[in-house]
């Protein structure tokens, strides 16, 4: 339970104990507040992560124990995924399954780390929304896929600018993510998301349609069918099991939806409140790149059970970690202060219990936290 114990005391920190290192941004001319941005913390919380995740048990993590098995029958046949192939050959050759998980875990919180440092006015709260929304405990699942998301995350910024030779940099990022998980493919998808922020008059109606066609199986089955017709490569990869990939495994229903109904709530409310600072230190272009991201991702959940579709919505549902670290920290400046205290408690409290049911329904098999004993 060591982990739970560290994860407890990261949610109490990024709550309670940075109010203490609040301070005035002397580097513009608001009174800007902002959690003290401290390189150090970064570093120390990723060991931490690193370690923790690096030296768990093999049984922690659904598909944990088949990477290990990878690594006991030299089996691994990854020619379109170099990347993780590499690092099994170097486990191998050292005959040391450590440099395996090490290497792997290494990347994908690098990245992670990379894009808080490089985009978040609050480092503390980016690490908070990293744990709190699953990011880093899915990690002990899907393991490829996330490293991919990892690379497209911190990278995004050559996508919201309006430099052509950043947005063909964007594109070797991919060339770069698919090297560890072909998921990486759907990336592409981002180059066709506005950089305007979604209306609410779309949004909210949108939000309203996701409600109702996720009671729709139907529609579901009707889209897994064109996902097997048009997937080509990627669908290959599953031909022994598509029904489970490419169709609804039936395994969402109310219990799933309550939670992404609430998050809908919050971004619609986001769209009216708070409204942007331009004297504050944040990129508004990522901000609102990553508001439509984080609505594409809900409405995919009109599509929830279709697991080929829940892939995707990884790449998506990550820009959360953009996405609620500069809503709060817009909250925290609103020049309503208590409205924006008010909203920023309900946001992290629906977080937290969140977070606890995840925990409780064991999702992605990380429930009890053993260390690796070879």
């Amino acid at each position: 339970m060591v982990i739970y114990f560290l994860l407890s005391l990261t949610v109490l920190y990024g709550l309670f104990l940075s109010r203490v290192t609040i301070v005035r941004n002397i580097n513009t001319s608001s009174n800007e507040l902002y959690i003290s941005r401290n390189n150090i913390t970064l570093f120390f919380w990723f060991l931490i992560l690193l370690g923790l995740a690096a030296f768990k048990g093999i049984e922690v993590g659904v598909d944990y124990p088949m990477y290990y098995g990878f690594f006991l029958h030299k089996s691994y046949i990854g020619a379109l995924e170099p990347g993780i192939s590499f690092i099994y050959d170097l486990a191998i050759r050292y005959n040391n399954f450590f440099v395996f998980s090490i290497g792997v875990y290494f990347l994908f919180l690098f990245f992670i780390f990379a894009g808080i440092k490089k985009h978040l006015p609050n480092y503390i709260i980016g690490l908070f929304f990293f744990l709190l929304t699953y990011t880093y405990l899915n990690s002990y699942n899907q393991l490829r896929q996330m490293i991919a998301v990892a690379i497209v995350f911190c990278f995004v910024n050559y996508l919201i600018t309006n430099n052509k030779l950043d947005r063909m940099k964007y594109v070797i990022v991919i060339l770069i993510a698919l090297l560890f998980h072909n998921s990486a493919i759907f990336a592409i998808l981002f180059f066709f998301m506005p950089k305007k922020r979604f209306s609410s008059k779309l949004v909210i109606p949108l939000f309203l349609m996701t409600i109702v066609i996720y009671f729709l199986p139907g529609i579901k089955n009707i889209v897994g069918d064109l996902i097997i017709n048009f997937s080509g490569i990627y669908a290959e990869k599953y031909t022994t099991n598509l029904s489970f990939f490419f169709e609804v495994n039936k395994e969402k229903g109310l219990l799933q939806l309550i939670p992404v109904i609430i998050q809908m709530i919050i971004v619609s409310i986001s769209l009216y409140f708070p409204k942007d600072d331009k004297e504050l230190n944040i990129s508004y272009k990522l901000y609102h790149f990553s508001t439509n991201l984080v609505i594409v991702n809900l409405w995919l959940y009109s599509l929830a059970g279709i697991e080929a579709i829940d892939r995707i919505q990884i790449y998506f549902s990550c820009f959360n970690l953009f996405y609620y670290p500069i809503l709060i920290h817009l909250l925290l400046n609103s020049k309503k202060k208590r409205h924006g205290q008010t909203f920023v408690i309900l946001i992290s409290c629906f977080w937290i219990l969140y977070f606890v049911l995840r925990l409780y329904i064991n999702i992605a098999g990380v429930v009890p936290y053993r260390l690796f004993i070879s």
